[in-house]
């Protein structure tokens, strides 16, 4: 069931993508302002991904999912948005429910499986994500061209609304969270978890790929619709390759972290490869070559995450209520370069009239994966281990 709740939760995450060259005209809105859709979600990440983690010790993980997956329905209201704002202020709750199920999932995870199993159960917690997105990107050009692109968006959130339902009955049966899941993290290990060494690079292997990923999603649909004279089916349906393979990748990556003695090469050879994958899906657009591009697109964006979100809960001594913290700071501060990602593309192709420059920008600074994945300490079974404060 949480595999189910969650899919239905990352539906509506880059579902305007596909659609935006209709919002844009629908509205009036420059580039710039459309790009604002897809920034708000990851700025909830950027103010709440902390507190959130705090959350886990009061409320915990399973009432977190609930709370998750009934705030993900809230776009269901799309259908009456007659303007910009009321549509923002639905991605905007979005944003924060997705915040909400990203620093749950830990503190679930490591109550229900053994070490041994965590980076495959992780693994699987992304492929669910990546199979909501690939759906989005693959359907949403369809609905909205028999019904619109309100009712599009409306459809998901009813989606998620009857998962959180069917979560919640689940969980009635179970009866309340864990004790182990609530306990509180005193003030001054918040603090030393926080400012850590390892929280810091963790922050920083994910922030370039994934504002990459974002801006990827957000844009390459209108780029290949409006500068390459593709159909806006056709640019979902490039896009939605990078979150499909995504699933693939992400089966092969938390099969393979398993098994592994390591987590650092999980990092590194995505991390070597992100950039010029990145720049491909842009200079190969037009050609057969794109199609390499955006598969190898969707294997850098996801072949880390299983690796690299173990390693905070492979951290010895560290307790479930920490190895969400350091979730928390990771997803937060990745949020603000994801919340930049769109922006900027958007606002630079107003100015510049093209969308390269943005894009190119975006995979350069994925290389940030390849960095930090040198630095970071090794957790495996194998190499020294380290803890969360170095």
């Amino acid at each position: 069931m949480f595999a189910v709740t969650t899919v239905t939760v990352a539906m509506t995450q880059f579902a305007v993508s596909p659609v935006l060259p209709l919002i844009i005209d629908d509205y009036d809105i420059s580039r710039g302002t459309a790009g604002l859709l897809t920034s708000v979600v990851p700025l909830m990440h950027v103010l709440m991904g902390i507190p959130c983690s705090l959350l886990v010790g009061r409320l915990g993980p399973k009432t977190l999912i609930t709370l998750a997956a009934l705030l993900a329905s809230v776009p269901a209201l799309t259908v009456f948005a007659d303007n910009f704002y009321i549509l923002l202020l639905t991605r905007l709750v979005y944003g924060f429910s997705l915040a909400l199920l990203m620093t749950a999932v830990a503190p679930l995870l490591m109550q229900r499986f053994r070490p041994s199993e965590l980076p495959f159960m992780t693994g699987m917690f992304l492929a669910s994500i990546s199979v909501g997105v690939s759906i989005a990107s693959f359907i949403t050009p369809r609905i909205a061209a028999e019904l619109g692109w309100r009712a599009s968006l409306s459809l998901f959130g009813c989606a998620a609304l009857v998962a959180a339902i069917c979560w919640q009955l689940v969980m009635l049966r179970e009866g309340k969270d864990s004790p182990v899941a609530a306990r509180h993290l005193p003030f001054g290990m918040f603090l030393q978890t926080l400012r850590s060494r390892t929280t810091a690079l963790l922050a920083a292997a994910d922030a370039g790929p994934y504002a990459l990923y974002t801006a990827s999603l957000a844009w390459l649909p209108a780029f290949y619709h409006e500068v390459h004279g593709t159909t806006l089916e056709e640019g979902g349906a490039l896009t939605g390759i990078i979150s499909l393979t995504g699933v693939f990748t992400l089966v092969l990556a938390s099969f393979l972290a398993m098994r592994a003695g390591r987590r650092r090469p999980f990092l590194v050879l995505p991390g070597a490869l992100a950039g010029f994958a990145g720049l491909g899906s842009i200079l190969l657009a037009g050609t057969p070559g794109v199609y390499v591009a955006v598969v190898a697109l969707g294997f850098v964006s996801w072949f880390y995450l299983p690796a690299l979100l173990t390693i905070p809960m492979e951290l010895p001594g560290a307790t479930e209520t920490q190895a969400a913290v350091m979730l928390g700071t990771l997803l937060s501060v990745g949020s603000i370069f994801t919340f930049a990602a769109p922006l900027v593309v958007g606002i630079s192709t107003d100015y510049l009239g093209t969308y390269i420059p943005g894009l190119a920008l975006f995979a350069v600074l994925s290389w940030s994966l390849l960095v930090s994945g040198l630095l970071l300490p090794e957790t495996g079974r194998v190499g020294p281990k380290a803890s969360y404060n170095v």
